[in-house]
């Protein structure tokens, strides 16, 4: 479990990942904000996700795997790629990863990597819960991302990105798609060795190729919550608010 405290505008929010029926909440955070919680409560959204028993051998987690996705593995294994493995990343490595990121999102059209998100990977940072890796390729330069929470047993991929859809050839789309799939695999077998004993994909995306991705790896497909907790009047004035401004957006999008 990892809990990190923030406030905006004079109000308290608790973000609590991994939550379970021991945890103990601050009682003076105006917010709860819940992300992977295994507690469901009545206010909490559900969100399927793809966990991984990291307590099996290695040759297990491998034949739980689509053929394709084992495939793969091995041609990026025979490409001489370099895994590399931040465990206390710097701000500098942190607006690497944002710049990278960004353009990734930019040609997805999906959200960036605001100021919030980097205060947010600075916070748990704090708490040693932060991990960041990638895979480089000498010539081409960094090929994928993946960003961790950690919690000692507990870790989930909280942001993933590739310019695969900026690669201007079929042989490099081909190169960045088996590269992911390593790097997944890698983070995979150095939480294992690490002694970790679940991994978890970050919850299964609604797009059909990115799920097909992500159960390519075999898995588990289990329950998770999220959501908003008000934990005093100013907290539910707050979230009012948000929720009035995410419908007002929701709207101007359907326009």
């Amino acid at each position: 479990m990892i809990s990190i405290e923030r406030k905006v505008l004079n109000v308290k929010i608790q973000n609590i990942y991994f939550a379970n029926k021991d945890f103990e909440y601050d009682s003076t955070a105006h917010v709860k904000a819940f992300s992977h919680s295994f507690v469901p409560k009545n206010n909490l959204r559900t969100l399927e996700t793809l966990q991984f028993d990291l307590t099996k051998d290695e040759n297990e987690l491998l034949m739980d795997m689509h053929k394709t996705t084992r495939r793969q593995i091995r041609r990026a294994e025979e490409q001489g790629l370099e895994h590399v493995v931040i465990e206390n990343p710097t701000d500098h490595d942190l607006l690497e990863f944002q710049k990278f990121y960004n353009q990734f999102a930019k040609n997805k059209k999906t959200h960036s990597c605001n100021s919030f998100h980097m205060k947010t990977m600075k916070l748990l940072r704090e708490k040693n819960a932060l991990l960041l890796t990638y895979m480089k390729d000498k010539d081409e330069g960094v090929f994928c991302y993946r960003v961790y929470i950690l919690d000692g047993t507990f870790t989930m991929n909280l942001y993933s990105a590739s310019h695969f859809r900026m690669a201007d050839s079929p042989e490099l789309k081909k190169m960045l798609s088996q590269a992911n799939r390593y790097l997944v695999w890698k983070c995979i077998l150095l939480f294992k060795e690490k002694g970790y004993k679940l991994y978890d994909m970050g919850g299964l995306s609604y797009d059909d190729n990115i799920r097909r991705f992500k159960l390519g790896f075999g898995g588990e497909v289990v329950p998770v919550y999220w959501g908003y907790e008000a934990n005093s009047i100013m907290g539910s004035l707050v979230l009012q608010m948000r929720n009035w401004k995410m419908a007002l957006a929701t709207a101007r999008e359907i326009q």
